[in-house]
């Protein structure tokens, strides 16, 4: 393999490693508020006012970081029936269309996404007070993760297996 695709590799790996650890400390995160605000709801009867809000928050992080782990392991539905019976030669080219729409597609998600940010810089959320920013960051995020992920697993043979993050 050329050295830029080892490159990509360790990029990916390093990133795919800390959105892993991301989306595990906010998933604990996200468990740990739910479980006090129906505590304090309905035991102390005094609800914790932002708790709904961030939770939610955490849950549009969680997913489109998520969504890039997913990739990165190769976890995402995929419908080979049709493709499994074509020849070697055409398999590839449907596979270097399907890359190139997908990354089409998330390159526009990663525009819309910074244009989305760049706009609600200034707006509030009505609980925590926090920028919006924050929250929609989240989409050109994922993108970003998603793109990297494509890129590699376009790049090295399909038999190479998922990125290898750590112990499993």
């Amino acid at each position: 393999m050329p050295r830029v695709v080892y490159a990509l590799r360790w990029i990916v790996q390093v990133a795919d490693r800390t959105a892993q650890a991301a989306v595990a400390c906010l998933v604990g995160a996200m468990v740990v508020l739910v479980f006090a605000q129906v505590v304090f709801r309905y035991g102390v009867v005094r609800p914790i006012f932002w708790a709904d809000e961030l939770s939610r928050y955490l849950f549009v992080w969680i997913t489109f970081l998520g969504a890039g782990v997913a990739m990165g392991r190769r976890a995402h539905y995929g419908f080979d029936y049709l493709t499994g019976k074509c020849r070697p030669a055409l398999r590839q080219a449907i596979a270097i269309a399907m890359a190139t729409f997908g990354g089409g597609f998330l390159a526009v998600c990663l525009v819309l996404g910074l244009t989305g940010v760049e706009i609600v810089t200034t707006q509030r959320s009505p609980s925590l007070g926090i920028s919006m920013a924050w929250v929609y960051a989240a989409l050109p995020s994922g993108a970003i993760l998603l793109l990297l992920h494509l890129l590699d697993q376009t790049l090295t043979p399909p038999d190479s297996g998922p990125v290898q993050a750590g112990p499993e």
